[in-house]
């Protein structure tokens, strides 16, 4: 599944969607204790801000979108392929120990930006 830093802080003009991504790793977790016994694991990904055009259906969503460029520790914000990069690694057979997880891709903005 895909979430996002509103699962777990506030961004003023995103509840709904603060929302909708709190509920959705909480679903993954349990989904991965239940899946767990036949070998299947089940992550979320919780990626970086991306220019997309559901970003730009949210208020203030280039305003988001700007201050990560600005303040990404990695001088860039998140592309689509930095997160089919990672959502490949953990569909490979050898990564199914990796579960119950949300795992940032982003270039380290989580732990520096908003």
């Amino acid at each position: 599944g895909m979430t996002s830093g509103g699962d777990l802080r506030v961004i003023p003009q995103y509840g709904a969607v603060s929302a909708a991504k709190a509920a959705l790793a909480a679903h993954l977790r349990q989904l991965a204790v239940e899946l767990a016994p036949r070998g299947i694991a089940a992550n979320a990904i919780k990626a970086g801000i991306t220019h997309t055009p559901a970003l730009e259906k949210i208020p203030a969503g280039m305003q988001l979108l700007d201050f990560a460029q600005n303040h990404n520790p990695s001088g860039r914000v998140t592309e689509p392929e930095d997160i089919a990069r990672a959502i490949i690694g953990l569909s490979l057979d050898d990564s199914n120990w990796v579960t119950g997880n949300t795992i940032n891709v982003d270039g380290g903005e989580d732990i520096t930006v908003l």
